[in-house]
């Protein structure tokens, strides 16, 4: 007779894990559907994975000793098998649930990312307007406290949540509140690519720092050599100038400002006092030194490269350009051609990533390192896009990773009428000969929203 084989709770696996412990199954586990979850060989120390793995639908998990599978704490010393486990039983008879589909699972937590992002988005919203109306009527005072509290509230949704930023609020219909949106946009595309350059930089240093020798410090000095561009303090600065770096907007001829066509050399050259006059203006006007700040709302228009037309200031070296003003430019770029605005419409996130990394690819070296930061964070298939797929399909991005996408239509270019299964662009799909049609010029999102099925137009309405 076959000896029974332990299984354990998924609760428990996940509570063993989060305490620093390691699961191995020695088995491959599926759900219901055949759908592979956890192959035998695969250690867990990440809770994200056993998470997931009880996310589509596994309640129980056996353990098989005999092909190396166990459970270890957090110091590596194994935990027994069945006794050491209270919840540990034996061919359990888990009681009836429903399950929730993965792309309901999804669907879920957009619409609960959504909500969160929303208040602090209309937040955030409402502390911009009121900045760039006291500055109208005061001449140029604001009140720093609330823009730095917000700020603040920004970065800590933005830590929490991988791809935080898509969740936020982009209007495709209305160019109306244009610079508050715009302000809350950039920074927090901003901060998100900011921070990927920083750990990427960081890194890279680090490496080379510990691997040459320097005959002057001890062997346990050298192992201690860490290397940090900006520290937690100076990223939050960062951030703050990156939402206020449009504020001497307010100081311009709204007739200039909200203008529906071309702006003419007169006109572009009072444009462009925003940042290296009325922007100077309003930090010394608010007794505002500080050097992040400052440095964003003058370079923000900057040169990235040797000779790039239509930059300003003029005269400064781009190799003299902070990285951070950098970071901020990129994100101007990408929301401002990703809005829709009085003279034009906004445009698919996927071809502006291309133009982006294309118009700034092979420049100046550090540049480089900004630009692949740009690239992972937004994704180049940012979520919240629509792309078209080899086999006649348009399929939403879900998450920039994989990507990770949701058939919107079928391969005749019809919506969808059902909830189909979420599909993941790898390496076993591309053998199969499925992939992102490159031949496809990128949807507008305009036109993507009217494809959307009304299940998922229901729940992502406006974050196109």
């Amino acid at each position: 007779m076959q000896a029974s084989v332990p299984k354990i709770a998924i609760d428990q696996l996940i509570d063993i894990v989060r305490a620093g412990g390691r699961v191995r199954t020695g088995i491959d586990i599926f759900n219901k559907q055949g759908q592979l979850l956890l192959e035998k060989d695969v250690l867990v120390f990440d809770v994200k994975i056993m998470e997931n793995v009880k996310r589509l639908g596994a309640e129980w998990i056996p353990i098989v000793n005999g092909n190396a599978g166990g459970l270890w704490d957090k110091d590596g010393k194994q935990i027994g098998l069945p006794g050491a486990i209270p919840k540990v039983v034996e061919r359990p008879q888990p009681p009836p649930k429903m399950q929730v589909s993965e792309i309901d699972h999804k669907i879920n937590e957009i619409r609960e990312l959504k909500g969160i992002a929303a208040k602090k988005y209309e937040h955030a919203k409402g502390c911009i307007k009121e900045a760039l109306v006291s500055i109208q009527e005061s001449g140029g005072e604001i009140d720093y406290a609330p823009i730095a509290e917000t700020v603040t509230s920004l970065l800590d949704f933005l830590a929490k949540n991988d791809n935080a930023f898509s969740y936020l609020t982009r209007e495709i219909f209305s160019s109306d509140d244009y610079l508050y949106n715009h302000s809350i946009n950039v920074c927090t595309i901003g901060t998100v690519i900011m921070k990927k350059f920083n750990e990427s930089f960081n890194t890279v240093v680090n490496s080379f720092l510990n691997n040459v020798p320097n005959n002057n410090l001890s062997e346990s000095q050298q192992n201690e050599k860490s290397f940090s561009y900006f520290l937690p303090d100076d990223l939050r600065d960062i951030s703050i100038g990156f939402f206020m770096h449009d504020l001497g907007k307010a100081l311009i001829d709204k007739e200039i400002l909200h203008k529906p066509g071309s702006l003419t050399e007169a006109e572009f050259e009072i444009m462009k006092t925003h940042s290296t006059e009325k922007g100077l203006e309003l930090l010394e006007k608010n007794r505002l030194s500080n050097p992040y700040i400052s440095n964003i709302s003058v370079y923000h228009h900057a040169n990235l490269y040797q000779d790039e037309p239509r930059c300003y200031p003029s005269g400064k070296n781009h190799t003299a350009i902070p990285p951070y003003a950098k970071v901020c430019k990129l994100a101007d770029i990408y929301d401002a051609m990703t809005s829709k605005r009085c003279y034009k419409e906004a445009l698919n996130p996927v071809g502006v990533v291309t133009d982006i990394f294309q118009k700034y690819a092979g420049k100046d070296p550090l540049l480089q390192y900004i630009l692949h930061s740009f690239v992972k964070s937004v994704g180049i298939y940012p979520p919240g896009s629509i792309i078209a797929l080899t086999n006649g399909q348009l399929a939403y991005v879900l998450d920039s990773q994989g990507p990770t996408l949701l058939p919107v239509t079928d391969v005749h270019g019809e919506t969808l009428k059902g909830k189909p299964d979420i599909m993941v662009l790898d390496k076993e799909s591309e053998a199969a000969g499925l992939k992102v049609d490159r031949r496809k010029p990128p949807i507008s999102p305009l036109d993507a929203y009217k494809i959307l099925p009304e299940y998922l137009l229901k729940t992502i309405q406006g974050a196109l």
